[in-house]
Formats: structure tokens, sequence, C-alpha cells
């Protein structure tokens, strides 16, 4: 955000790139920012120089700022459109150290380290062994994604 609390146009780019939205069209990125968008204060339409086609009488992107709760609009919806499961395999990723396709009791010690938090050890075999309904050693993408869905 800028100082006065607006997002430029690349700014809101950024924001929404940090959100996990790389894959949307520049033209579905102006058309949001449009959308939502207004005249950035003191805007005035450039003066017309003979022999020069006119200038645009309304303000262009470059010339449009974004307030926070636009942004927040804006989000929400993109946010709204994802596959929850999808979402839930990107985290079953980060937990699955090495790729193995389960996530181990290991995985989740390094993971609850990577946090900052204080998981007693117990209580990580405990979360392993609960959803392990295969007794395989470690909780399979299906078993991480029916812990937060149901099927």
């Amino acid at each position: 955000m800028n100082k006065d609390d607006q997002l430029d146009f690349s700014e809101f780019r950024y924001a929404l790139q940090a959100l996990g939205f790389s894959n949307l069209t520049r033209q579905d990125l102006i058309a949001a920012f449009k959308s939502m968008a207004h005249a950035k204060p003191n805007w005035t339409p450039l003066p017309s120089i003979p022999g020069q086609p006119a200038p645009a009488g309304a303000p262009g992107v470059v010339d449009l700022r974004l307030s926070r709760e636009g942004f927040q609009t804006i989000a929400a919806r993109h946010v709204a459109a994802r596959d929850p499961r999808e979402e839930l395999l990107k985290t079953f990723m980060l937990f699955d150290k090495g790729t193995k396709g389960i996530i181990t009791v290991d995985d989740l010690r390094t993971v609850v380290k990577e946090l900052n938090e204080d998981v007693p050890e117990n209580e990580i075999h405990s979360m392993i062994e609960q959803f392990d309904v295969e007794g395989k050693g470690g909780v399979s993408r299906e078993e991480f994604v029916g812990i937060f869905l149901d099927r």
C-alpha cells in the first residue's frame, strides 16, 4: 500500500501474485483493477497538442488507484473461486518433505519446528496415527484432503 493507503496497478498485480494468483492474464488483471479503482487525487486530463490525437478524457490504468477495501473485494472473489482440493494438495506438498507421497512424523516435526510451534512429540505421533488409516507410516494425499473436506 502507498502511504495514502492506495494501490497502483503494479502494487495490485504483485499483491495478487503474493496470494498465489500468478496465472491471471494481464487483461484479467486490468479488468479487475478498473472495476474497483478510481482516479488518483488531483487527476486531470492531459492538454491537447495541435496535430496530435486528442488525449483520453478518462484516466488510464496508470492514473487509477485502488483502495484497501477494493483490493480485498477483488482478492476475496479470486480466493472463493479456487478449488479447495488444489489448495490442499499444494499444502500437502509443503508438508511432504522429499515428495514421498505421505506426510510422516518426521515431516510433521520439521514443519512444527519451521513454524516455531511447541507441539509435544506424543501429539505429533498421535496426529499421524489418527489419520494414517492404512497404517503405512504416514498420511497420504487422499487422507490429507479427507481431513479437511467431506467427500
